[in-house]
C-alpha cells in the first residue's frame, strides 16, 4: 500500500485526513478494486481516467505526511512547541491567547513568579488568524485553568479570518493538531493543501528548506512561548507603522467573531477554567488621526458589553509610549514588555482581589534620552550618485524620496540613494515614482526602512525590484505595498538566506507570490 508513515507523535485520525485531504492514498488503495470492477465493466479508459484523478491526491497526502517538515526552523514553525506545552501542562495554567503581540508582549518568568502558575504563551502570527489559536487552545483546558484572550485590535485579528497554506506550514511538525482545528474550516485546509505541497517539495527536491537568519525564526522563542530574542530599542522609521492606523471603533470586532469568541468563552467556562479579556499593547503614535477621548470611551464600552467575560485591563494602560514598541504597532520591544507584563500582573490582582503588590522595576522608554537630531545609523563616507535623481522631504532625522527629477524619469534604471544633504534616505513615499514610464528596474538597498503603501505605483513598465538586502527585520511594507503597480512586477533577492528570511518575515510574507529567488 501506500502507509502514511505517521510517528506516534503525529497520530492521526486518518477519516479526518480524507475529509481534510479530500484524498490520500489510502483512498486510493480503497477504490483499486473498484477502478479494476470499472476496467473489466467499461474498458480501461474509464479506469484510466479514474487513476488520473485519484493518484495525484495520493501523491499529495505523501508529500503532506510522509515527507519530513521543513517549515520547523521558521516563525510558525513554533507553533508545534507551544502546542506541545499547552498539552503537557495539566495543573492549573495561565495560557495566553492571542497573535504575534502576545508572542513579544510578555515575560512569562516574571508572571509564572507573581501569579503562581505555570505560563503557556499561545500567542503566534497574525498571518494564521486568531480562531486557529483559540481551536487550538481547546485541546486542554481544565478547571482552574486561567485564560487571557489578547486579540490583536485589528480587522484580521477580531474575525474568523483562517490562513489555510500558513496553517499547513505550521503544524507538519504535529499533525495531530489537525483534530482540533474547527470543521468549518476543513475545506479551507482542502483548497490550501495545493500551495504548501508544491512549495515543501520544491524545498525537499533541492534539498534546502527556509532557515530564516532575522527575529522571525523559531529560534527567538524561549520555553514558555515568549519571542525572547533581544529587542533593545524601536526600529521603525517613524516610531510607528505609518501603513497601519489603529482605529479603535466598534467595527473593528466582525460579529461573527464576537458570537464564535462568546462561544468559546461558554465552553471554558463550562470545564471550570476562568476567561478574561485583556487589551493588546497599543502604540499611541499610531492611533487614527482624529482619535479622541471620547471615542476611546465608546469603545472600551462596547468592547466590555459585547465579549462575555471580564475585561481586566484599561485602554490607559495597554495604549503605550511608541518608545516602548520595537516593529510594529503591536510588538512590545525588551523593556515593554517587562512594562506591559507588570501591568497585567496588577490587573490580575486588582480583579482577585488581591492587595499585594510586585516588586518589578520598571525601566524607562528607550531611547528617550538620545539626542534627536542625531541621524539613525551610518552614513556613506563619499557623495551618492543617485541622489540627484530624486526629490525629497524631510522626516525627523532622515530624508524620504517624494518624486523623480525630470533627469531621473528618462531612466529605465534607477537605485534608491543612501543620503541626501547630509541625510540618510530611509522612506520611498507613495506615489514616489509617478511619471517613470521608462522605468523597468529598482534597486532598493540597506539604507531604506520604509515602504509606503502605493510607493511603486505610477511606472508602468516596471517589472525588477532587486532588493539588496539579506533581511527585512527592518524594511516596514504595507498590505498594499503593489498598489497600482504592474501585475508582472517581481523582488528579486539574491541569496538563499534573503529569500528564506522574506517569504517568513513579518512584513513580506504576504507578498511571497511577489518574491523571487534570483539566479
Amino acid at each position: 500500500g501506500y502507509p502514511l508513515m505517521l510517528n506516534d507523535e503525529q497520530v492521526l485520525d486518518l477519516d479526518k485526513a480524507l475529509l481534510v485531504c479530500k484524498a490520500g492514498r489510502d483512498f486510493v488503495d480503497d477504490t483499486t478494486e473498484e477502478v479494476t470492477g470499472e476496467l473489466n465493466a467499461r474498458g480501461i479508459h474509464t479506469a484510466a481516467l479514474l487513476l488520473a484523478v485519484l493518484l495525484p491526491f495520493g501523491i499529495v497526502a505523501d508529500v503532506v505526511f510522509a515527507v519530513p517538515p521543513v517549515y520547523e526552523e521558521t516563525f510558525l514553525g513554533e507553533l508545534a512547541p507551544k502546542f506541545e506545552r499547552l498539552c503537557e501542562t495539566d495543573e492549573p495554567k495561565l495560557v495566553l491567547v492571542g497573535g504575534s503581540s502576545v508572542a513579544f508582549g510578555f515575560d512569562s518568568g516574571l508572571l509564572s513568579q507573581y501569579t503562581g502558575m505555570e505560563v503557556v504563551n499561545f500567542g503566534l502570527y497574525a498571518t494564521l488568524g486568531t480562531k486557529i489559536m483559540l481551536d487550538l487552545s481547546e485541546a486542554n483546558i481544565n478547571a482552574g485553568d486561567l485564560i487571557l484572550l489578547a486579540p490583536e485590535m485589528d480587522e484580521q485579528t477580531l474575525s474568523l479570518y483562517f490562513n489555510a497554506e500558513a496553517a499547513w506550514q505550521a503544524i507538519e511538525s504535529d499533525f495531530s493538531m489537525l483534530r482540533f482545528i474547527g470543521s468549518d474550516n476543513y475545506s479551507d485546509l482542502a483548497g490550501g493543501i495545493f500551495g504548501y505541497v508544491k512549495s515543501k517539495l520544491n524545498y525537499t527536491l533541492s534539498g534546502t528548506k527556509p532557515r530564516p537568519t532575522g527575529i522571525y525564526c523559531r529560534d527567538s522563542f524561549n520555553e514558555y512561548g515568549d519571542l525572547s530574542a533581544i529587542r533593545e530599542k524601536n526600529i521603525m522609521t517613524l516610531g510607528y507603522d505609518a501603513n497601519r492606523p489603529i482605529s479603535l471603533t466598534p467595527e473593528l470586532f466582525d460579529k461573527d467573531f464576537l458570537s464564535y469568541l462568546n462561544a468559546y468563552i461558554a465552553r471554558a467556562e463550562a470545564k471550570g477554567a476562568t476567561v478574561l479579556f485583556s487589551f493588546c499593547p497599543i502604540n499611541r503614535d499610531a492611533l487614527a488621526e482624529g482619535t479622541t477621548e471620547e471615542a476611546l470611551a465608546a469603545f472600551y464600552r462596547f468592547v466590555c458589553e459585547n465579549v462575555k467575560c471580564p475585561v481586566i485591563t484599561g485602554l490607559d494602560t495597554a495604549i503605550m509610549d511608541a518608545g516602548y514598541f520595537y516593529d510594529t504597532n503591536f510588538h512590545l520591544n525588551d523593556a515593554g514588555a517587562i512594562v506591559h507584563t507588570a501591568a497585567l500582573i496588577d490587573d490580575l490582582y486588582r480583579y482577585q482581589g488581591r492587595t499585594d503588590v510586585h516588586s518589578i522595576s520598571l525601566p524607562a522608554v528607550p531611547g528617550s534620552e538620545e539626542d534627536p537630531d542625531t541621524p539613525v545609523g551610518p552614513l556613506p563616507s563619499e557623495e551618492d550618485p543617485w541622489e540627484k535623481y530624486f526629490l525629497y522631504e524631510t522626516y525627523g532625522k532622515a530624508r524620504g524620496i517624494v518624486g523623480v527629477t525630470e533627469e531621473g524619469k528618462t531612466l529605465s534604471a534607477l537605485e534608491l540613494p543612501k543620503t541626501s544633504e547630509g541625510l540618510p534616505v530611509r522612506i520611498l513615499v507613495k506615489n514616489a515614482l509617478s511619471g517613470c514610464d521608462k522605468l523597468t528596474d529598482l534597486t532598493i538597498r540597506e539604507n531604506i526602512t520604509l515602504l509606503e503603501d502605493g510607493c511603486l505605483a505610477g511606472a508602468p513598465q516596471l517589472v525588477r525590484i532587486h532588493m539588496r538586502r539579506e533581511t527585512c527585520d527592518e524594511l516596514e511594507a504595507g498590505p498594499n505595498l503593489f498598489e497600482g503597480s504592474p501585475s508582472g512586477l517581481f523582488v528579486y533577492l539574491y541569496s538563499d538566506t534573503s529569500y528564506f528570511n522574506f517569504t517568513s518575515g513579518y512584513w513580506w510574507s504576504v507578498h511571497s507570490s511577489r518574491l523571487k529567488r534570483a539566479n
